[in-house]
């Protein structure tokens, strides 16, 4: 049976190997400098930076997921009180992740649903301190219960500030 659509093209560049290459390099860099006098990385012989390379290789294991493709995709809206200033906050559990269409569809909305949350979050914040006078703390609480409200009539869940 023939696959639809277009075969990803493989990357050009092996992620996975820069990433140990760096976490290797790390490793020895900071023992470098705990040790004092060692040569540096540029000096190694291939087979020194091979076994450092290979201590790299084994934080690579422990941090990174090789199991299950599919990630986790989350959006809410989020207040910058530093900024003053409505952001959207995306968090991606793993890239590249793999998602049927219906969640990739499902993706997409939650993008402009979370950007109108975000910017009423701004208005309310703006009016909670501007015709309610309340302090940063008293607007946060505020905030705080409308996105409670805005959770219960629409039936999904909503990250607290």
């Amino acid at each position: 049976m023939k696959q639809k659509g277009r075969k990803v093209p493989d990357s050009p560049i092996d992620h996975a190997a820069a990433l140990r290459d760096r976490l290797g390099k790390a490793a020895y860099t900071q023992w470098q400098r705990e040790t004092g006098e060692l040569p540096s990385w540029e000096q190694l012989s291939r087979a020194e930076r091979v076994s450092w390379q290979m201590i790299g290789q084994a934080v690579m294991d422990v941090i990174v997921d090789t199991g299950d493709r599919r990630g986790d995709f989350s959006v809410s809206s989020i207040y910058g009180y530093a900024s003053q200033k409505p952001y959207v906050n995306v968090e991606v559990s793993m890239s590249p992740m793999q998602c049927s269409p219906a969640k990739a569809r499902e993706m997409a909305l939650m993008l402009p649903e979370s950007a109108d949350a975000s910017e009423s979050d701004a208005v309310l914040i703006g009016f909670a301190k501007t015709a309610l006078d309340l302090d940063e703390r008293g607007a946060a609480q505020l905030l705080n219960q409308f996105r409670k409200y805005r959770e219960k009539q629409s039936g999904s869940a909503v990250d607290s500030a």
